[in-house]
């Protein structure tokens, strides 16, 4: 959870780029709406199913606390037409981009850099 936090703090700097971060996880929805009020400015969405994760093929199999399949992080740069621009993933499993390198790469691809 340290990286929901760091993405909380930096809230503003998404705001200026209109950018909303949206948060899949395989949570139930109940700990996802915990995880919600503890992160206002994030959007936190239940995938406890992984229907969204096995469409947009990110699964992790194995990779589980227990042994089970699991989301991959992985980030994905959607336009407001909802097309993907950029999808991001870390070499590391346990990896996750800085909220500074996801700024970056917001202002790469909208400014075509």
């Amino acid at each position: 959870m340290v990286e929901l936090g760091q993405l909380e703090k930096h809230h503003a700097e998404f705001a200026k780029r209109n950018v909303r971060v949206i948060v899949i996880s395989n949570d139930k929805p109940t700990t996802a709406q915990a995880t919600q009020a503890d992160f206002p400015h994030l959007i936190v969405v239940s995938d406890s199913d992984q229907n969204m994760a096995k469409a947009v093929q990110v699964i992790h199999s194995g990779a589980g606390a227990t042994g089970d399949d699991t989301n991959a992080p992985t980030t994905f740069l959607v336009d407001g037409d909802g097309h993907v621009r950029r999808m991001m993933r870390q070499e590391r499993f346990l990896a996750r981009y800085s909220p500074q390198e996801v700024l970056a790469a917001i202002d790469q691809t909208w400014d075509g850099k």
